[in-house]
């Protein structure tokens, strides 16, 4: 099931479903945690390349619970790995 084709009914079914821990599910979960993704990939980005010195990305969901192939704490996604894999690609050994 996609969760931008859920009904209400299944997005509670699923957020009520054992194998979720602390998730709850709407329309906009798949959109938002991309976003938020996308804000820590940014962020990353930024001090890599020189931008800034520091950063901080005010997200939310915070991505931080996640873990490789179970959403966790109110996160699909582990937005740190995330931005750090791109980073790495993005960047090569510039990024340690």
């Amino acid at each position: 099931m996609k969760l931008t084709e859920a009904t209400d009914e299944q997005l509670i079914e699923l957020s009520e479903s054992p194998r979720m821990d602390s998730i709850y599910f709407n329309r906009l979960s798949y959109f938002s945690s991309k976003l938020s993704a996308g804000g820590a990939i940014e962020t990353c980005r930024a001090v890599v390349k020189g931008k800034v010195k520091n950063a901080i990305a005010v997200i939310r969901p915070p991505g931080h619970h996640a873990e490789v192939s179970k959403t966790m704490g109110f996160c699909l996604f582990n937005n740190v790995c995330i931005a750090s894999r791109v980073c790495q690609n993005d960047f090569g050994p510039q990024c340690r």
